[in-house]
């Protein structure tokens, strides 16, 4: 037995880990220099586009006063007003409709379920018991 020696385990470099946080750094690295390459290019296209929306202002204000002077704004807003006004109408008339049918409903089923059933037994009972009970309930 003596023959069998025991070998020291081998301290190897734990190269997994190493490579893992390699790759991580890596990844991080490359999304913070793509999102200041892309960063940088939405503020250029900002202060183009403000450059020219600067140069549309005044043709815009020319255009805007031209329409509110006209006649086509007044008569628009008319028009909304009056198929708003339609509109609104509608919806109320079939939200109370659908109000008074929904009410007419719950005071038949009411009805069917309790006081129709009471009314139905007092039928099934003898003439003389009937006439004690209609006037119990008429007093």
């Amino acid at each position: 037995m003596p023959d069998k020696i025991i070998k020291p385990l081998e301290n190897k470099a734990n190269q997994p880990s190493i490579l893992k946080i390699f790759f991580l750094v890596t990844l991080i690295a490359t999304g913070v220099l793509l999102d200041k390459i892309f960063l940088k290019k939405s503020k250029d296209n900002s202060s183009i586009l403000g450059k020219t929306q600067e140069i549309k202002l005044q043709t815009q204000e020319k255009i805007v006063k031209k329409v509110q002077e006209s006649n086509l704004v007044k008569d628009s807003i008319k028009k909304i007003e009056e198929v708003g006004g339609v509109v609104l109408g509608k919806a109320t008339d079939t939200v109370n409709k659908l109000a008074s049918d929904a009410g007419s409903f719950v005071s038949s089923v009411i009805y069917d379920d309790s006081i129709g059933k009471v009314i139905d037994q007092v039928d099934k009972l003898p003439k003389d018991q009937q006439e004690k009970i209609k006037a119990q309930i008429c007093k």
